[in-house]
């Protein structure tokens, strides 16, 4: 299986392992929809075999099909919006820009969220399903000029984990640090308690114990 696109820097880069950590999703199921569907018609894969990754916005769209496709959505449905809204956005990643989250603004209505938690995605036929999932999950991002996502706090942005393709090539973090969670959670797991790491990297109580519950969080 060969790559599609190249990498880019600040992009981030996200093995199928990173995607089910950060949603908390079946680690399984991920690898086959990467390494199978996606990569075949998304065309936004790169590397190979276990090593197969996508960017930060491939990151962010993932999660968005893979609910809807919980939701009873077809793959081939959702790729047929996703390439009615990319044409319509002039973007190769319409599910991770915050316009097609209010594209119930423009004349085409094929990917819409109301504020009542109730919407449709049409493309072959109209489909009213619940889009409740996209409240609380762009909640969680951090929008740039470009209306592109740009960051992603797993936790809710209330909690000091964030995902930032432009650190530590988007590993989970602490806010305001290039500390990785797992640098922390290892810790804990090795015996050190919360109030000496806090004074090993000089940070709060509430910080360490975000990095800890980031290692046993619920799913999204």
């Amino acid at each position: 299986m060969t790559s599609t696109i190249e990498p880019k820097i600040g992009e981030g880069i996200f093995f199928t392992k990173d995607i089910a950590q950060i949603f908390n999703l079946d680690k399984n199921k991920v690898r086959r929809w990467i390494t199978g569907y996606w990569n075949e018609h998304f065309k936004s894969t790169f590397g190979t075999g276990k090593n197969i990754a996508i960017n930060f916005y491939s990151l962010i769209e993932f999660y968005i099909f893979y609910k809807l496709r919980e939701s009873g959505l077809s793959a081939q449905e959702l790729k047929k919006a996703h390439d009615i809204i990319a044409k319509e956005l002039n973007s190769p990643y319409p599910f991770a820009s915050a316009d097609a989250i209010n594209f119930e603004k423009r004349k085409k209505n094929y990917f819409v969220w109301y504020e009542k938690n109730e919407g449709n995605i049409r493309a072959d036929g109209t489909h009213q399903i619940s889009l409740a999932f996209i409240r609380q999950f762009v909640e969680k991002i951090d929008y740039d000029k470009n209306n592109m996502a740009e960051r992603f706090f797993p936790l809710g942005k209330d909690h000091e984990v964030v995902v930032d393709p432009k650190k530590q090539f988007g590993k989970p973090i602490l806010k305001g640090t290039r500390i990785s969670t797992d640098t922390i959670y290892y810790l804990h797991l090795g015996g050190e308690s919360i109030e000496a790491i806090g004074m090993l990297y000089n940070l709060s109580e509430k910080t360490v114990k975000d990095a800890i519950l980031f290692h046993h969080k619920d799913a999204a």
